[in-house]
């Protein structure tokens, strides 16, 4: 599972609301955000099929969910 990681950053486009880019061997391939009050994710067309670990995945939208919530930025 060491191909996957996630950076925290803020989006210069969304008045530098918080989002959490998911990143598969170093390259962006879906990013999780806060939109009308509910968590949206957003996933890059790509040309391979990529298996996400669930098991990250929750874990990962359990605290981008309690971060989004408490209003964090970096």
């Amino acid at each position: 599972m060491d191909e996957w990681s996630a950076d925290y950053g803020n989006n210069p486009y969304d008045d530098y609301n918080l989002i959490v880019e998911i990143l598969y061997q170093d390259r962006d391939v879906a990013v999780i955000y806060k939109s009308e009050n509910e968590l949206k994710l957003k996933y890059y067309a790509n040309e391979n099929d990529l298996v996400i670990p669930l098991d990250w995945l929750l874990g990962l939208l359990k605290d981008v969910k309690e971060r989004l919530d408490n209003n964090s930025s970096f």
